[in-house]
């Protein structure tokens, strides 16, 4: 059997051990003459990394049993790392969530590790040109592990043989050829941080937006619930579908993912988010992501210090990702990018409307005076950043706007939403805010002259319930349970109407199946006496023709009686010739047969009929079935 790899482990005065596809073996070896090594039979080890006597082992092998039983030792969390960062035959400096320690510790024979009580300590680096290369070397080692693959690995692969080419040497290394490798060290560290890190499933790499739960960006072991069903598809509701049952209580496959608490509602709302993008219903988002959601009021100001202005137009900032100005809402950047058009080609007012206004006619009349212009040509950046351009029908306005420019006190006036969403209640940033999920409808986007997040929020905070956009179910039952009633009558009557239809449906379908189940027995019958009247047709036909065929055929009654019977049931006159010929051929042989011969000379010519007489005669004794002309045939022939 072909190995599918090879590696070789470590290597000894004496012998040798090597990885065959994950089978440790060990080899003791001698060198010839000609310095060649000559290996004895392998014998499988374990895979503990401890090779031979403990006094021999190697410091690498000394760093891996150390790295696993630190591991285990401080019970690390999935999100918490750790890495030795030096180490004596006594000593090891180990950094634990950034911050290093120094233990003394002992590995017994059998393997086990008893590490000292650690003791914090502050790391000093000597700046020499080779310890830096050893650094930088360590750094390389591992910013290539997080990313789990890079795309130039023959780069990486490259640096790292000859920093251990260096670093590895007895010998006083070149101070100039030190110098050139630390400075290629370095130029591929500052690629390798560059590069998105990726985790590589079902011989895919993702990168960290494919994933719902992302603790920290570098470091791909610790991202869960994948998203992404593949590269060209990325989200998928299959893959929305695996990533919600993890966190059902059965898990996915029976496999429940273990997300921190404090993380969970984000995680959900990413998920959730997935569901949204692909247009999926709300009642048809799986419960296991699901969390209470209410619909709020939103404002959100943006100062017009970024606006631009040319002809009568402003290209301006409706609203920004992240948080209000006073935190009471939240805006997530996915979820502007997919709502943003909301806000094309709505009405424009100076300021926003005030509680009488608001109460009259929450959508506003396009005879207001305070209507100054349209927001058309609407759009989103990556960041989330949602742009339009106000297309100014007031020329005081665009009067009041360029005076403002020219003396610099555009921050004094900004743009407001005045928008309707559904949000949750989460912690961003260790603030307790509302995470606005969903852009449901927005009103207006005004002209103001301060933050609208004070007065105007409280106002429908406490009068959310003569709002038709944010009334809930509670409050409609409370304020207009006539109307609740009224809505749930027709409910039920359009329920019972379609139960109705429902039930005639079927009893339909029922009449129709009976139907076709008739029409079907009855064309099944027709097509059957079909298919027989055509068959004892064509028996009838292929009868005639083999009883003619038989009769014209000279041959014994008892033959023409067996090939009738033979093709009694036949419904073709197929093969009753060769039949015939193959039966005329036979008694042919028979007669052949019958001869005897090699008896001696011939009897005088008075004794042969005499002979001949008597030799028919016990031919048609024997052969009954045989005709005159058969039998002279048979004498004939002896």
């Amino acid at each position: 059997v072909i190995p599918k790899s090879l590696t070789i482990e470590e290597v000894f005065d004496d012998h040798v051990v090597y990885n065959v596809d994950g089978q440790l073996y060990r080899a003791d070896y001698t060198l010839d003459d000609k310095n060649n090594p000559i290996y004895s039979d392998p014998k499988k080890v374990m895979s503990t990394k401890i090779f031979k006597a403990m006094e021999s082992l190697s410091m690498e092998n000394r760093r891996t049993i150390l790295d696993n039983a630190l591991n285990t030792h401080l019970n690390l969390a999935e999100n918490e790392h750790l890495w030795i960062e030096d180490m004596t035959e006594t000593e090891v400096i180990y950094n634990h969530n950034h911050q290093s320690f120094k233990s003394t510790y002992v590995i017994a024979e059998n393997g086990v590790v008893t590490f000292g009580e650690p003791v914090k300590v502050a790391r000093q680096v000597i700046y020499t040109t080779i310890e830096s290369l050893r650094e930088t070397y360590s750094e390389i080692i591992q910013e290539a592990g997080k990313r789990n693959a890079v795309k130039d690995a023959a780069r990486v692969k490259k640096i790292l043989e000859l920093c251990q080419e260096l670093l590895s040497s007895e010998l006083e290394p070149d101070e100039k050829k030190t110098k050139e490798a630390m400075k290629e060290a370095a130029a591929t560290l500052e690629w390798l941080k560059l590069q998105e890190a990726m985790k590589t499933e079902d011989g895919i790499e993702f990168p960290s937006a494919a994933y719902a739960y992302v603790p920290d960006v570098e470091a791909s072991s610790g991202w869960k619930l994948r998203l992404w069903e593949d590269l060209d598809k990325k989200v998928t509701r299959a893959q929305l579908g695996r990533a919600a049952a993890a966190l059902s209580p059965g898990g996915f496959r029976g496999q429940k993912v273990q997300i921190p608490a404090a993380d969970l509602p984000a995680v959900k709302r990413k998920i959730r988010a997935g569901y949204r993008q692909l247009g999926v219903e709300e009642e048809d988002i799986p419960r296991w992501v699901k969390e209470t959601m209410t619909r709020e009021y939103l404002m959100s100001y943006v100062p017009l210090t970024e606006a631009k202005f040319d002809k009568g137009r402003a290209t301006v900032i409706v609203i920004k990702p992240g948080f209000n100005s006073d935190k009471s809402r939240y805006y997530p950047a996915e979820m502007l990018k997919r709502d943003f058009k909301v806000f094309e080609g709505q009405k424009m007012f100076a300021d926003h409307p005030t509680e009488e206004e608001d109460k009259a006619l929450p959508e506003r009349s396009i005879k207001n005076t305070s209507w100054v212009a349209v927001l058309k040509d609407v759009s989103v950046d990556e960041a989330g950043v949602v742009t339009g351009v106000a297309e100014i029908i007031e020329p005081w306005l665009m009067t009041k706007l360029a005076t403002l420019r020219d003396k610099k006190l555009l921050s004094e006036m900004g743009i407001s939403i005045n928008a309707v969403g559904t949000a949750s209640k989460s912690t961003i940033d260790g603030t307790e805010t509302l995470v606005i999920e969903e852009l449901t409808g927005a009103r207006s986007v005004d002209f103001v002259t301060e933050p609208g997040a004070g007065g105007t929020v409280t106002f429908y905070e406490s009068g959310r319930s003569q709002d038709v956009d944010l009334v809930e179910l509670p409050g409609l039952r409370e304020r207009r349970p006539d109307l609740v009633k009224l809505i749930e009558a027709e409910v039920r009557a359009e329920i019972t109407k379609e139960v109705k239809k429902a039930v005639e449906n079927e009893e339909l379908i029922k009449e129709k199946d009976e139907q076709i189940t008739t029409l079907t027995k009855e064309r099944d019958d027709l097509k059957e006496a079909a298919e027989k009247a055509v068959r004892e047709k064509a028996i009838a036909e292929a009868q005639a023709t083999i009883k003619d065929a038989v009769a014209e055929a000279e041959l014994p009654d008892a033959a023409k009686e067996r090939l009738l019977e033979r093709f009694k049931n036949a419904e073709s006159a197929d093969g009753i010739a060769e039949a015939i010929t193959s039966e005329v051929d036979y008694i042919a042989k028979l007669s052949e047969a019958g001869k005897v011969k090699g008896l001696g000379p011939s009897a005088p010519e008075g004794n042969k009929e005499a002979d001949r007489k008597a030799f028919k005669e016990s031919l048609k004794l024997s052969n009954p079935e045989y005709t005159e002309e058969q039998l002279d045939a048979a004498v004939a022939g002896r």
